[in-house]
């Protein structure tokens, strides 16, 4: 039952493979109890299907009970306890926790290397996803040298195009892409993208994600028109192969409204906006991260259709949920105190627009190189409202 469970989920059919995962874990709790080894890898194989559909909340519950059995049983350095601590690192990330994730994806891996080896396999896991949790947190100064040294050592032992060592590759683009350096980047997106269709096929989850990475790099240098191809045919694939409401879904659909509010497709891009930010508040909740994202995305396409009360709303709220869970200093949360420091300044609030963007100076010192473009951007509007 367990093996054709994950053979169900390695195909993508997520909701046959779910009925058997639990039936599974109801079977051993039954028959083994609640912590046997088994019992607990069945809980484990479980939540980690529901992280990757989405369902973050029941995922974290899961993740942490096994931990704790994991760890009363087997003890705090044994393999299955630091993947529990890996997974829970996770989870907790995709619910935007960054600082409660982490000390677990830390520990994970520090342990991991101490008793499994630099080189491992298990290890590399968990130095990927320490260094994932370090760039989405926007400390890219830490993350670099993280990818640099995975990528180094995955080419090695694996060659240049196995899976793994491409999703390392991917994740170092996008570091290069948020550090202001794209042309740096573009030249991995692709090649890992016409590696992944000619390996693993055109609608494999991997080979959409590198699609879509491989569009953000076109938003990002204004090639709207070949950004807005890329990210429909990603958001259709995911579409069929996850359902409208997949968190992954709902990323490249946010994608898909900002590239068609650059290129002044307005009312689209509107109403795309609009269906994600219900989407993200119904699926990951009003205070994640994303859903606040989106909502600046919406404010952003309000703003530029002229009706400026309702995002000056949207940004307003959108900014202090991002403050709370991200940090003042963080690329996102800076990115939407530009957005609404243009607003002002479009209205001629000119005192306040000079206080939001001496902020926003303030925060892009505490986390963006001298030399990265956005930060450049920020001073040049701050000098302009002098």
């Amino acid at each position: 039952m367990e093996r054709e469970a994950l053979a169900l989920q390695d195909k993508g059919e997520y909701k046959a493979a779910e009925e058997l995962f639990r039936k599974c874990l109801a079977e051993r709790q039954r028959a083994l109890g609640p912590d046997h080894m088994d019992t607990l890898a069945a809980m484990n194989n479980l939540a980690n299907l529901l992280h990757e559909r989405g369902e973050n909340v029941e995922a974290e519950t899961h993740h942490l009970q096994a931990l704790e059995a994991r760890e009363r049983t087997l003890g705090p350095d044994h393999p299955h306890t630091l993947a529990s601590l890996n997974n829970l690192a996770l989870v907790l990330k995709a619910r935007g926790n960054f600082a409660e994730a982490e000390p677990y994806a830390r520990r994970a891996w520090e342990s991991m290397r101490r008793t499994a080896g630099p080189e491992s396999p298990d290890t590399l896991k968990c130095l990927n996803n320490l260094a994932n949790l370090l760039s989405d947190k926007g400390d890219y100064v830490a993350a670099e040298p993280l990818y640099r040294q995975l990528v180094d050592t995955l080419e090695a032992q694996l060659g240049p195009e196995d899976p793994a060592t491409l999703a390392g590759q991917g994740n170092l683009a996008n570091l290069l892409l948020r550090k202001g350096d794209p042309w740096a980047a573009e030249s991995i997106y692709r090649r890992c993208l016409q590696v992944r269709e000619r390996v693993q096929g055109p609608d494999h989850p991997e080979t959409l994600l590198a699609l879509n990475n491989y569009a953000a790099f076109q938003l990002e240098t204004g090639s709207y028109a070949e950004a807005e191809y890329l990210f429909r045919r990603c958001m259709d694939a995911r579409r069929q192969a996850l359902g409208d409401d997949h968190p992954d879904t709902l990323a490249v659909m946010e994608n898909l409204a900002q590239t068609l509010r650059k290129a002044g497709k307005l009312p689209e891009a509107e109403a795309l906006a609009r269906t994600g930010l219900a989407a993200r508040e119904r699926v990951l909740g009003p205070q994640h991260p994303d859903t606040f994202g989106n909502m600046a995305t919406l404010a952003d396409v309000m703003r530029d259709s002229e009706n400026l009360s309702a995002a000056e709303s949207l940004y307003q709220k959108s900014l202090a949920g991002l403050e709370s869970s991200l940090g003042s200093s963080h690329p996102e949360t800076l990115r939407v105190l530009f957005e609404y420091s243009v607003l002002r300044k479009s209205q001629r609030q000119e005192i306040a627009a000079r206080r939001l963007a001496f902020q926003l100076i303030a925060g892009a010192r505490r986390t963006l190189a001298p030399n990265h473009p956005d930060r450049i951007k920020y001073q040049q509007l701050l000098d302009s409202l002098r």
